[in-house]
């Protein structure tokens, strides 16, 4: 059994920490240690793991460092540098052939840790390697890591297409979605025959869109009879957007029909009670869990034309589409939804027999299947690169064009975009790092 180290900076409970703990709960076939900083929440969303998975190491790591100060950069870079330290001198940790990190931080921290060792460093990417997510500094380290890394994991072709210019040859580069809690066994709830209630899913963050949410479903619906609920925490230093969001239901005169949740542990009976599911990112987001959780319900579900979500949702088939940002589409879109009832039961059965979204246990056994692979893999200096695209779409990074979704989503077998990794299901070329 593979002895995997997965690496993370923060316990609060952002999507990938709730991604890393459902997997990490559905029975991983790999002998797996989390490696945590201290920190005031305790143990956080990693609370809930079986005992013994957790070790606390190292310093506190403080939040916010895209936007920070140039003394609060200097003082995150610290922190990163003693992290690292903290790991390579704990003895549970050099035990482990491979390091799984979980966030950009993290990717830093296990890239230092790793530096000069055997070990093999897997870069997860959960967010597009740009400077609008990662901020200047944040990108710069982020090509470091990713020219080091035996392997690098992305959870869309959008956030993969963000980073390939700088993965290094040799590395073992694979699609696999987010885990997001869901059992087979459970049964997607039937549709009402009228719509009722409209909900997001998404942390409180003003790029999640919860604002032109608000705005369009005020548009929808002026009368009473529908109501909107917004799901989600705030963290990483965003109460004020939450209370922006409280001001402007009053401001439209709908504060008695919209619900503030907060974080909801147990989503799936709440997803089941709404007729329409909204994703309303105002920047491209590599591929949120909320997307793939409304899908897996088989609910009718309106998202924003951009980046990950355009590897799952077909305007007109598994969902609608509107652009971002655009809160008149989104209008048109919830009353299309509620004026057409027979759209809403195509959404929905299309839905339950596609099945687009994959089980916790499933995805555990593609994660397992990957990290089997980079154990055996070659130590990095190979002249070929595993990647799940042919050539043209490298090139187009060569005259500075980022390839979109649609390109990937065209030209990538589908076994790949859903991230089953198989002996000989991937084209190996020769590549630049």
């Amino acid at each position: 059994m593979n002895r995997v180290a997965h690496i993370d900076h923060t316990v609060e409970p952002g999507g990938g920490e709730i991604a890393l703990r459902r997997l990490l709960q559905a029975g991983s076939a790999w002998d797996a240690t989390l490696f945590v900083p201290p920190s005031r929440h305790g143990l956080g969303e990693y609370a809930m793991l079986a005992g013994g998975t957790v070790r606390v190491v190292g310093v506190t790591q403080s939040p916010g460092a895209r936007t920070a100060s140039p003394t609060a950069l200097l003082s995150t870079a610290l922190n990163v540098v003693l992290q690292a330290g903290a790991l390579r001198s704990s003895r549970e940790f050099r035990r482990n052939r491979i390091v799984h990190t979980n966030s950009s931080r993290a990717a830093i921290i296990g890239l230092l840790a790793t530096l000069g060792s055997r070990r093999r460093l897997v870069v997860h990417l959960r967010d597009a390697v740009d400077e609008a997510t990662l901020g200047s500094v944040g990108v710069r380290a982020m090509r470091t890591a990713l020219r080091r890394a035996d392997g690098v994991i992305a959870n869309s072709a959008y956030t993969l297409s963000s980073a390939d210019q700088w993965i290094g040859v040799g590395a073992q580069v694979a699609i696999i979605e987010s885990s997001i809690g869901h059992d087979r066994s459970r049964a997607p709830a039937a549709l009402r025959d009228c719509v009722q209630k409209v909900g997001i899913l998404a942390r409180m963050a003003p790029w999640k869109g919860q604002a032109q949410v608000i705005r369009a479903f005020a548009a929808a619906f002026p009368e009473p009879g529908v109501r909107l609920q917004v799901a989600g925490s705030t963290a990483f230093g965003e109460e004020a957007y939450a209370r922006h969001l409280m001001e402007l239901v009053e401001e439209l005169g709908v504060a008695d029909r919209v619900d503030f949740l907060g974080h909801v542990h147990d989503i799936w009976p709440l997803i089941d009670d709404w007729d329409v599911c909204v994703h309303a990112s105002t920047r491209p987001e590599p591929l949120g869990q909320n997307v793939l959780q409304y899908l897996a319900a088989a609910r009718p579900t309106i998202a924003t034309r951009a980046g990950g979500p355009l590897d799952r949702v077909a305007d007109g088939d598994t969902g609608l589409l509107v652009e971002m940002g655009d809160v008149r589409a989104m209008t048109q879109a919830m009353r299309r939804l509620s004026d057409e009832t027979g759209l809403r039961l195509r959404l929905h059965r299309n839905l339950l027999v596609q099945r687009p979204v994959r089980s916790d246990p499933e995805l555990a056994s593609e994660y397992a299947d990957y990290f089997a692979k980079i154990a055996q893999s070659e130590v990095r200096g190979s002249s070929t690169r595993t990647i799940p695209f042919e050539r043209p779409l490298i090139e187009s990074h060569q005259t500075n064009r980022r390839p979109q979704a649609e390109d990937f989503v065209n030209k990538v077998p589908r076994r790949v975009l859903l991230g089953r990794i198989q002996h000989g299901s991937s084209l190996d070329t020769a590549a630049e790092g």
